[in-house]
């Protein structure tokens, strides 16, 4: 075949404007590093059923406002709004110069817990501080003396403020129920603790079972659809270690109670002679793991659905006290933990006792993240 100009530039026409369809179709760089993080998180977040959160229409709302034009600026707002609709403390987005965090604690600063106050006009600065000082216990109110003739047991308090050092935290916490094995009750605080190893929140409430009881179910996202999931765990109770403290406890939680600490919170609560005073926990309990943007960017994926005993998620809601109450800034700063004295004057009313847990809880619809399956008997 002879090839005349004209054939030849219909050819190389031809040619350029399949090349420039392609290239049209190819997305640019904000749009590619904004459709790899709604994906990554279509593909594995674990709580869009939990949240009832319609990630299609977000995409919808959301996509049409990331251009070839975005700038980083302009992208990270974007990438923002869209993550802060999950509600979700474990949701950050970190680029070289911005940080981002979805959920409530981005918005707060604590300003309602002091360990140190608790040290000093609690304790009488009288403490014992363990496991490079992750742990701090001592007496609210000494043992010892009488009362209408009986000699007054005392009422023992510990603070923790992570759950790691698996080995360590088992053997802290069998030293501190020893030493407090006599008392009217004990104070568990875990106000400002940042969470950590749920092995660690079990060994500790196992401490304190009466019984072997299921307290938390998880689940892994393993699949494309939002509900594919792995075969859940069930987390028991169960009393483990020399021995098991029975009588009163009063556990302390408030808004910076965090992940771990908000599933040992769901451990304590099955239990009997267990009363939660304070605030609702942070509402942040899934595991969750890191990815990185084309750009670089650095962003987090909670990737597992954690539920209550009842088949409840507490996510984006946090653990709910049994008894509400809270400190102020104006408090602290005037030397009261109000918290602390209302678990101190529920102990010593002595009217506190086990009661049964309710099979259903008032969390809401309890069915609507309820794993297939049923735990086995135990």
């Amino acid at each position: 075949m002879i090839m005349t100009p004209t054939r030849c530039f219909l050819i190389w026409t031809s040619l350029a404007l399949a090349l420039s369809a392609t290239c049209a179709a190819q997305p640019s760089e904000p749009e590619k590093n904004f459709e790899h993080l709604w994906q990554t998180f279509d593909r594995n977040y674990a709580l869009f059923g939990a949240k009832h959160v319609d990630w299609d229409a977000l995409y919808a709302v959301y996509r049409p406002r990331v251009t070839p034009a975005t700038t980083d600026d302009e992208l990270f707002d974007v990438m923002a709004g869209l993550l802060g609709h999950l509600n979700d403390n474990h949701v950050r987005l970190t680029s070289a110069e911005r940080r981002f965090q979805s959920g409530i604690l981005g918005e707060m600063e604590m300003e309602d817990f002091s360990l140190d106050l608790v040290k000093e006009k609690y304790l009488h600065n009288e403490f014992e501080s363990r496991v490079r000082d992750i742990f701090t216990s001592g007496w609210l109110r000494p043992p010892g003396g009488t009362e209408g003739g009986d000699p007054v047991a005392g009422i023992g308090y510990f603070h923790f403020r992570g759950f790691g050092l698996l080995a360590e935290s088992t053997a802290v916490i069998d030293e501190i129920i020893a030493e407090f094995k006599d008392a009217a009750g004990i104070v568990v605080d875990v106000r400002a603790n940042g969470g950590g190893d749920d092995r660690v929140g079990k060994a500790i409430a196992d401490r304190f079972a009466d019984r072997r009881r299921l307290y938390m179910t998880t689940a892994t996202r393993n699949g494309p659809a939002h509900d594919d999931f792995a075969a859940p765990k069930y987390w028991y109770v169960e009393p483990k270690g020399e021995r098991q403290f029975t009588r009163p406890v009063i556990l302390l939680t408030h808004r910076f109670s965090v992940s771990a600490a908000e599933n040992f919170a769901l451990a304590m609560r099955v239990l009997p002679h267990v009363t939660v005073v304070g605030d609702a926990t942070s509402g942040v309990f899934a595991d969750v793991y890191g990815d990185t943007l084309p750009n670089g960017w650095r962003f987090g994926v909670p990737y597992k659905l954690f539920l209550d005993h009842q088949g409840f998620c507490w996510e984006g809601i946090g653990v709910p006290a049994d008894l509400r109450q809270t400190n102020s800034k104006e408090d602290i700063d005037a030397g009261r933990d109000q918290v602390i004295e209302l678990a101190m004057a529920l102990i010593e009313s002595g009217a506190l006792g086990p009661r049964p847990r309710q099979e259903l809880g008032c969390g809401g619809d309890a069915d609507r993240a309820r794993p297939a399956s049923r735990p086995p008997a135990g």
